[in-house]
């Protein structure tokens, strides 16, 4: 097969399409929660989040097994318990059924989370792996847009049957066996053949470390927007989700046009995204008008769509030797807890009285984004693009 060949690119980065759609059917809680009429509705709010927890866990586990089983293999694994445990709840009435599937749900993500990235870093390099990762986060931006709305429809008929859009993995599945050949039998970029390290050093950690603060202020907007609108008499929470909709689709052209992005700016592309995220957090401070608040709101999104490809592809040329995988799930680990600590982060945010508080996140969360791309510019040497 030849690495260039567009369908194995395809097949490659297809897999990245289920990766963010652990939320999709937060949509189906209120018809759960009649369900499941006998559980609080923390519950049944458990059965969206639980999946996150057990990727924390599996996204390190997934260095290990590839070790042992290959990185190939390991993915295919990952794509059948995603789709097996995915569909669970479609076909089981029983809460503790539906729970544990979820939790199996977010063991078969864990085990491709990583791997999804690194693997392209094993068959590509230069611009081509820099453009492929920035596909990469468009393809998982596109797979939890098409997913949700397909929950959506799915509804109508009833809630277990949102739970079928797990279906997805078993095309995935066919497509990643035929058309994806094995790195460890196909060789790597640079021709070598050797087995996972799990070595990592100081920039990876300061990268993920650096993802965690990002993940907490990238939270800001989806925690915080609805309020503030409806607070403000801007809009409605009807508005905000329009508003998480456009935010979504400009984050996947961002993503498609990364490659593009990444060979003009280079090792600036972090600090422009930075700046960018700052002026959005501004604008949405101002609570001017909706539309404003809106431009603002998508602007965070469209910097997210940097940066987040900037790091993994950051991560692909500075891990040591043989240890991308190890280094990506480190990365991953650092977005996954800053996402866990958002709510506290933000609070925090809000604790420092600049203006009243749901106002004070998005100012205080500006003034660090914008010190952290000055403060940047003199530590651009050390970044290598």
């Amino acid at each position: 097969m030849n690495k260039d060949s567009n369908l194995m690119k395809f097949s490659l980065l297809s897999v990245s399409l289920i990766l963010t759609s652990s939320t999709a059917i937060s949509a189906a809680i209120p018809q759960m929660s009649e369900t499941f009429s006998g559980y609080s509705l923390s519950s049944i709010e458990l059965l969206t989040t639980i999946p996150s927890f057990m990727v924390m866990i599996f996204v390190l586990l997934s260095s290990f097994i590839a070790r042992k089983i290959g990185q190939k293999q390991t993915i295919v694994i990952g794509l059948i318990i995603t789709g097996v445990c995915g569909i669970m709840p479609a076909f089981v009435s029983s809460y503790e059924l539906v729970l544990i599937s979820r939790a199996g749900l977010g063991i078969g993500f864990g085990l491709m989370n990583s791997l999804a990235v690194s693997m392209i870093s094993s068959f590509y390099s230069g611009n081509q792996r820099a453009t492929l990762i920035g596909f990469q986060s468009a393809f998982q931006g596109l797979g939890g847009a098409f997913m949700t709305f397909l929950v959506g429809s799915l509804l109508v008929i009833g809630w277990q049957y949102s739970f079928l859009v797990y279906a997805l993995a078993f095309p995935i599945l066919l497509l990643f066996i035929m058309f994806v050949p094995k790195p460890e039998s196909y060789g790597s970029v640079t021709g070598e053949e050797a087995p996972q390290a799990f070595k990592t050093n100081k920039a990876i950690i300061g990268y993920a470390i650096f993802l965690m603060v990002l993940a907490v202020l990238y939270n800001a907007v989806f925690v915080k927007l609805a309020t503030l609108l409806t607070t403000n008499h801007l809009g409605s929470e009807t508005s905000a989700s329009t508003i998480f909709s456009i935010l979504q689709l400009a984050s996947m052209v961002t993503g498609f046009m990364f490659g593009i992005v990444q060979s003009k700016l280079r090792k600036f592309t972090l600090h422009t995204s930075l700046l960018l995220m700052a002026i959005g957090f501004f604008l949405i401070a101002s609570i001017s008008n909706m539309y404003v608040v809106a431009i603002g709101s998508i602007l965070v999104g469209i910097a997210f769509s940097l940066f987040i490809p900037f790091l993994f592809n950051q991560v692909s040329i500075l891990s040591p030797k043989n240890s991308a995988t190890f280094n990506t799930s480190i990365l991953l680990v650092g977005a996954n807890i800053g996402s866990f600590v958002a709510p506290y982060g933000l609070l925090a945010l809000s604790s420092i009285k600049t203006a009243e508080p749901l106002i004070a996140v998005f100012i205080n969360g500006g003034i660090l984004l914008f010190a952290l791309a000055i403060s940047g510019l003199f530590l651009v040497k050390k970044i290598k693009a």
